[in-house]
């Protein structure tokens, strides 16, 4: 673990913070970027997200990152990506704060969806309560995920599933403007509290998870509209529809929707 009372290390052949070998690039948002990477250190490979160096270059963000960060690496639990790592470093001649992660191979749900597959009412259980002990590690903690969908639902080469990018997104979300800013990928599973800015909460994140679960099986997402806006609105004061077709998950579900 990066020493914080230290200066923070600079790149060392081509090494982010000295150890970590950033390979390809597995996605970027408006808060961060994330690299496949080895640890030259451990001879491992990992996955490195890097938050944007504004966001870093914000004292009161930084101090709430580096909070939440902490917290997590004390947080084990079979159903959260372990956070292996994390610090300050200077990446492109710019200070930025990292965070490492186990690097998982089995595919997220997102990847199971977009291959035109779906998962049965039995199977949904499955993911479901194997998510919810997750959130519920972490909301005894008193960390909010705030990213909740089927690309944050992954699994690893054992096939166990492991939410990932708990609470770190949420917090770069906030700074950025809301969730109001964000992609109508991202916003279509946002709670209605969220998009009021009435804030976060723990039936937040089971909300999230209801209308990933509902798509998991049926394929679609309620009340999504064609633009961001449209679709917090649709939330908003407004009932989660749930089909009957969802069968034994239905009453279940019904308990997650709103007002």
């Amino acid at each position: 673990m990066v020493d914080q009372s230290e200066p923070h290390p600079p790149a060392r052949q081509g090494l982010l913070a000295g150890r970590y070998r950033l390979g390809a690039r597995r996605g970027s948002s408006i808060e961060a970027a994330a690299f496949e990477a080895v640890d030259e250190q451990l001879q491992r490979d990992v996955l490195v997200k890097i938050v944007h160096p504004d966001l870093t270059a914000q004292h009161r963000v930084r101090g709430a990152l580096e909070a939440t960060v902490a917290a997590l690496a004390d947080l084990h639990h079979p159903n959260l990506a372990a956070l292996l790592d994390h610090g300050l470093a200077t990446w492109n001649g710019q200070e930025v704060l990292y965070v490492v992660s186990e690097h998982l191979t089995g595919g997220s749900l997102r990847d199971l969806i977009d291959r035109g597959r779906t998962l049965t009412p039995s199977q949904a259980v499955v993911v479901g309560l194997d998510a919810c002990k997750a959130l519920d590690a972490l909301h005894r903690r008193g960390i909010f995920h705030g990213d909740v969908r089927p690309a944050t639902i992954v699994f690893g080469a054992d096939r166990r599933l492991r939410l990932v990018d708990a609470g770190v997104t949420f917090l770069a979300i906030e700074a950025t403007g809301g969730v109001s800013k964000r992609s109508n990928d991202v916003a279509r599973y946002t709670a209605p509290e969220l998009a009021t800015g009435a804030g976060a909460q723990p039936r937040s994140d089971v909300y999230s998870l209801c209308l990933s679960l509902v798509e998991a099986i049926t394929g679609t997402v309620p009340s999504v509209a064609d633009s961001t806006v449209a679709t917090l609105a649709n939330r908003v004061d407004r009932l989660l529809p749930v089909s009957a077709d969802l069968g034994a998950h239905a009453p279940v579900l019904k308990r997650s929707r709103r007002p």
